[in-house]
């Protein structure tokens, strides 16, 4: 039997993730501006270059964690993390970053899918895959979203 935590992830990356760029492109440009100045970012595509950067090293971690029973769950400093997969990325265009944005999720769709079902017993890794997914879904959640894997955010 799959984990459940595992099938929650899946579905917020292939529902409510897939789903993201079309639902943020379909809100009037009043909206988006509005969403985009209240999570702090000038333009859609440093938002999304945010979610690769976490994502990016979400994936390490939990190998990390599944190699070393001891290895912790590492302390960053979150700003300066933002800041910089913000300005590694500020000279590319939002087509760019939109396909990097996919590719990533696929990968990470396939990343989790490929965990043995004892990784999900491991408290680091389905905390690290929360915060990375799930929990990063629900702050940056759009408003009047249309898709929704009904299981998706919160904790996983």
């Amino acid at each position: 039997m799959t984990p459940p935590a595992r099938d929650r992830l899946l579905a917020t990356l292939r529902i409510d993730w897939a789903a993201y760029v079309d639902d943020f492109q379909s809100l009037p440009a009043a909206t988006r501006s509005a969403f985009l100045t209240q999570q702090g970012y000038a333009r859609f595509g440093d938002l999304l270059a945010h979610v690769i950067a976490w994502w990016e090293a979400g994936t390490p971690a939990v190998e990390r964690y599944l190699r070393d029973p001891g290895a912790r769950i590492a302390s960053v400093d979150v700003d300066a993390f933002n800041a910089r997969a913000v300005a590694n990325t500020a000279a590319l265009d939002e087509e760019l970053l939109v396909a990097a944005f996919e590719k990533m999720r696929l990968f990470l769709v396939e990343f989790v899918e490929e965990l043995p079902d004892t990784a999900f017993e491991d408290e680091r890794v389905v905390k690290q895959l929360n915060m990375d997914v799930a929990g990063h879904l629900d702050e940056h959640r759009l408003p009047a979203s249309s898709h929704s894997s009904g299981g998706s955010g919160g904790d996983v």
